[in-house]
């Protein structure tokens, strides 16, 4: 009876044994999620794993492994006990071992330090058969990208531009005439509630203002000047311009932005959503003109509009440049507000 009984066990672990080796990793599922998609230089987010046993079989082992770029940084305190660090960027291992049908839940505190579309990484998937004795290994990426924008500058190097934006608020507000409806943009939280169209609100699903007359009698447009140079002093115009448009925004002036590199130009507009893809494109722009700063006065010239004041975010200008800078301030009614990438004294 008890060789029975062995011959049986031993029966029954060689078909586990030959079943648990049939694909065990297509029976494993890796998910991978990240709690942001647009981030600061530095600004810390989640990202959260799971892996999942589909089979019907326990996994005795599973070792997953997390190879993170070297532009991500881990900011778990303590750090995770298996991570190791070296010039290819930081990897956390996980040994597991998963029931039939059960999930292990996993998350990191991660982020990145510079500019740019980051690929997070790779991850490795190892499992071993019943008796572990034929492991299996694939690897993968784990197919998330966070974009990060540039930082902003310190409010004391835009000190003047306070000025400047303060005369375009005034002059916008003289001449208010509620009766003169133009349009409809997203509520950003900083208008009166009589302004919210109840309609438009429950036309699109999301809170709306109306746009009065006002809005398009007083308007900025900022204009990034991206011809090739020093890519620090680009990466200072990126930081620039953001920080003027977050200004804009603080004070609720309908902006624009045109410029002659790949960061995409967006009419004028005011919101959350309008800076959201402002952030994005400057995150995921590379620091090169298509086009001399000449053609994008031109440009800006087009598309004027009644009213438009300008503020000139570029690289020291060459005497072609400085040209192109008096046809615009010609055409303005009041003087463009320049900003300099350059340093004092670069």
């Amino acid at each position: 009876m008890i060789v029975f009984v062995i011959v049986c066990s031993l029966a029954l672990i060689a078909v586990l044994e030959r079943l648990s080796r049939r694909d065990d990793l297509r029976r494993i599922v890796v998910t991978f999620r990240a709690d942001m998609e647009l981030v600061e230089p530095g600004e810390v987010l989640t990202l959260r794993y799971t892996v999942h046993n589909t089979s019907r079989l326990p996994l005795m082992y599973v070792g997953l492994g997390l190879q993170l770029t070297d532009a991500v940084t881990v900011e778990e305190d303590p750090p995770p006990r298996r991570m190791s660090r070296d010039i290819t960027g930081t990897r956390v291992e996980h040994r597991l071992y998963l029931l039939p049908g059960h999930r292990f839940y996993g998350k990191l505190r991660l982020s990145v330090k510079r500019r740019g579309e980051v690929e997070l990484g790779k991850y490795y998937l190892e499992t071993g058969d019943l008796l572990g004795l034929s492991p299996s290994v694939r690897s993968r990426k784990i197919g998330i990208r966070v974009i990060c924008t540039a930082p902003p500058c310190e409010q004391e190097e835009l000190h003047p531009l306070g000025g400047f934006l303060g005369d375009v608020s005034v002059r916008r507000f003289i001449h208010e005439d509620p009766c003169l409806l133009t349009g409809y943009r997203e509520y950003t939280g900083r208008e009166p509630m009589k302004q919210i169209s109840w309609t438009q609100t429950a036309r699109v699903g999301r809170l709306m203002v109306r746009q009065y007359d006002y809005t398009v009698d007083r308007n900025v447009m900022v204009v990034l000047n991206m011809e090739v140079t020093h890519r620090r002093i680009m990466e200072r115009c990126l930081s620039l311009t953001r920080t003027v448009c977050e200004q804009l925004e603080e004070r609720r002036i309908p902006y624009a932005l045109c410029t002659n590199g790949d960061l995409t130009s967006l009419e004028e507009g005011l919101g959350r959503n309008h800076l959201f893809f402002i952030l994005r494109g400057i995150g995921l722009a590379v620091p090169v003109g298509f086009r001399s700063f000449p053609d994008l006065v031109d440009d800006c010239l087009a598309r004027r509009r009644m009213n438009c004041s300008y503020i000139v975010v570029t690289p020291r200008l060459n005497p072609e440049g400085e040209a192109a800078l008096e046809r615009l301030r010609a055409a303005s009614d009041q003087e463009p507000f320049v900003l300099c990438g350059e340093e004092a004294g670069a």
